[in-house]
C-alpha cells in the first residue's frame, strides 16, 4: 500500500499530471461528506518543529515557553513537541495544554500510554529515535511517557468554535492542525479568529492542514505574517495527505511555486503582529 501512495504522489507531481490532479481534486473537495478524524501518529512532522530553533528561536530565549494544542487529539502532537523541547531545550521552563472535542482521544493522552499503532518503534530517522527514546519509557507492548515530560503537558475538553474557549488567551506559541480541512468554511473562519486571539502578539502559530483553496481569505483579517522557511520541506514531510492528493478533500496538492500567494499559502508557520 506504501508503494503505491508513493506511486500516486510521483504521478501527480509531474506537470502533465497536475491538471487531471486538479479536476479530481476539486471535484472530492466539492462532493465528499466532511468529518473529524483523530488519526494521527508521533513525529509527524519535525522538521516544522525545528523552527523553534530557527525563526522562532526568540520564543525559548525567554526562559519560559506557553504552548497551546487545539485538536490534539490522542497527544501525539503535543507529546512530539514536549519531547523536541525536553531534549533540546533543557533550560526552557515549558508547559503545553492540549484541547479536543474528542473525550475518548483526551482519555488516552492523560493516560500516556501508547501502542505501535501511533508510529512507535519503526522509525528510521535519527531525530525521531532520539525524540522516543527521550519521551517513553518502554513497558511490554506499550510505551510509557516519562513522568517529567507527563507533568508538564495536560488535557482537557475543549471545543475552539465555543465561546468559552475565546477565554483562551496569552499563548506563546499556539497549534491548529489538521482539522480545520474537515470544517466548512464558515466554521473554518471561526476557528482561525478563535487561534489567532489565543496567541499573544509576537507570539507563533502552526496551522497546517486547512483547506488550501480557503486559507489566504480566511487568514488575511488576522494580518499573521507567514514565516519564509523550509516551506517545501515541511510541505512535502506531510507524507500521508501529499500522497493521497487527488483522492480525497483532506490531501494536500504539489506546491506551485508560481501561485502569487505561494508563502501565505504553503506555510504553515504565522507570527502574530
Amino acid at each position: 500500500m506504501m508503494q503505491i501512495n508513493k506511486l500516486n504522489q510521483r504521478l501527480f507531481s509531474l506537470a502533465p499530471s497536475r491538471w487531471l490532479g486538479r479536476y479530481i481534486y476539486d471535484w472530492q473537495r466539492r462532493n465528499q461528506p466532511r468529518a473529524q478524524s483523530t488519526t494521527t501518529k508521533f513525529f509527524r512532522n519535525l522538521r516544522q518543529l525545528a523552527a523553534l530553533e530557527g525563526p522562532l528561536s526568540n520564543l525559548t530565549k525567554t526562559g519560559t515557553l506557553s504552548v497551546l494544542v487545539v485538536g490534539c487529539s490522542y497527544g501525539c502532537e503535543a507529546y512530539s513537541l514536549a519531547g523536541f523541547l525536553a531534549l533540546r531545550f533543557l533550560h526552557l521552563n515549558w508547559r503545553i495544554v492540549g484541547v479536543d472535542i474528542a473525550r475518548d482521544a483526551i482519555g488516552i493522552a492523560n493516560a500516556a500510554r501508547y501502542t505501535a499503532e501511533y508510529g512507535l518503534g519503526s522509525t528510521r530517522d535519527d531525530l525521531a529515535k532520539r525524540l522516543e527514546a527521550r519521551l517513553f519509557n518502554r513497558s511490554g507492548e506499550e510505551w510509557v511517557v516519562v513522568t517529567d515530560i507527563r507533568d508538564r503537558v495536560s488535557f482537557a475538553y475543549g471545543d475552539v468554535l465555543s465561546a468559552e474557549f475565546r477565554q483562551s488567551k496569552n499563548y506563546d506559541l499556539v497549534l491548529g492542525q489538521n482539522f480545520m480541512i474537515h470544517m466548512n468554511k464558515a466554521s473554518a473562519e471561526t476557528a482561525v479568529a478563535a487561534l489567532a486571539a489565543a496567541a499573544r502578539p509576537g507570539g507563533a502559530l502552526f496551522l497546517g492542514g486547512m483547506d488550501l483553496e480557503t486559507k489566504v481569505s480566511l487568514l488575511a483579517p488576522h494580518q499573521l505574517v507567514p514565516v519564509d522557511w523550509n516551506v517545501e520541506a515541511i510541505h512535502e514531510e506531510d507524507d500521508m495527505r501529499r500522497s493521497a492528493w487527488p483522492w480525497h478533500y483532506w490531501s494536500l496538492e504539489p506546491i506551485n511555486r508560481r501561485d502569487r500567494d505561494y508563502l501565505a499559502r504553503y506555510s504553515t508557520i504565522f507570527l502574530k503582529p
